[in-house]
């Protein structure tokens, strides 16, 4: 009998089996947050010194620096999801200490993200701002709109402005307030401001002591690049050729897992950096599961042999692809194919 609610179509064992492995080991954890956090911190200091001091050649660290940015990303969503330690408190203020270097109000993005979890790829749950780079547009919606409306669509939707503006305007701006946020969530609202209290009070302390210009150059170097490779994986792990999108009635976890999420095999420096986010369908299917067991977790279970394979030049060719999702024939269809 097939069973468990977001799992219907795989077997207890099968189910029991993915679980197994949300399981966090506390030294590997430590090692991680520790290692990437120091990684970081040096860096970026490393760059202020240099920079104030005259040495602008030094900006050539800066992709190091935004890699592990990334990397210290990926530790807060995973604190975020209770999956690197087992502790919650722990988690939490983990998860809250990488949102001071990531930009990101930890309790605010951990609630939208949760909702995110429980909606992706459903046709009939959509519409958050939270979910722009996930969410998707059907072909009666677009044909429905305005001339003025479609150009408007279109400006939006533009790869050069969703992947290469946008990004930068989310983490810096949009993350300072509480967007698409009900009135009852205090607790989020209450973390975000002390999330954005700390962040002035820490760079207003840099800027003393390094000016404003070393700051302003030091941070857009590293966050600029990291927001933009960010969203962009944020984007072609749930935006495919082939991706499925379903309706409330039809609509499951696991399903959603193994046809709403890609799996982005990157070459392994990229893994370590992007903390194997890649490997997005196991992350969907069982989000309690740390970051260091996802791959385990895929070799383990033939039943995501079927998942949408993507390398980094597909990864590219898809971040610049705007489709629609055409519910009469269940398939996602060019915007260029729409007239």
């Amino acid at each position: 009998m097939l069973q468990t609610r977001g799992f219907e179509t795989v077997s207890p064992e099968v189910i029991k089996s993915i679980k197994s492995y949300q399981k966090s080991d506390v030294l590997v954890s430590l090692y991680q947050v520790i290692s990437s956090v120091s990684a970081f911190v040096i860096c970026y200091g490393f760059l202020l010194f240099s920079v104030k001091n005259g040495y602008l050649s030094a900006l050539f660290l800066s992709p190091l620096a935004s890699g592990l940015a990334i990397r210290v990303f990926i530790l807060q969503h995973d604190c975020g999801h209770g999956s690197l330690f087992r502790s919650q408190r722990v988690n939490n203020f983990v998860g809250r200490l990488c949102s001071l270097l990531t930009f990101t109000p930890y309790d605010h993005w951990k609630k939208h993200h949760s909702i995110h979890h429980g909606s992706w790829n459903n046709v009939d749950n959509r519409g958050r701002l939270s979910d722009l780079y996930s969410d998707c547009t059907t072909v009666s919606e677009y044909m429905s709109k305005s001339r003025f409306g479609k150009v408007i669509y279109k400006i939006s939707k533009n790869p050069v402005f969703t992947i290469f503006i946008m990004p930068p305007i989310i983490f810096f701006v949009v993350y300072r307030i509480a967007f698409d946020t009900p009135v009852a969530w205090l607790r989020e609202r209450i973390g975000l401001y002390v999330t954005n209290i700390c962040l002035l009070l820490i760079y207003w302390g840099l800027i003393e002591i390094f000016g404003l210009k070393t700051v302003f150059l030091v941070a857009f170097s590293v966050i600029y690049p990291a927001s933009v490779i960010g969203v962009w994986l944020f984007l072609v792990q749930h935006k495919f050729e082939g991706v499925k999108w379903a309706s409330n009635t039809g609509w499951n976890m696991f399903d959603a897992a193994t046809g709403g999420c890609s799996f982005l095999k990157l070459p392994s420096v990229l893994k370590w950096f992007s903390g194997n986010i890649g490997i997005h369908h196991v992350h969907h299917a069982a989000p309690g599961i740390p970051n260091y067991r996802l791959n385990a977790c895929h070799e383990a279970h033939e039943v995501f042999a079927t998942v949408k394979v993507l390398n980094l030049r597909d990864g590219i060719r898809e971040a610049f692809t705007n489709t629609l999702w055409d519910e009469e024939k269940s398939v996602m269809v060019s915007l260029r194919s729409v007239r």
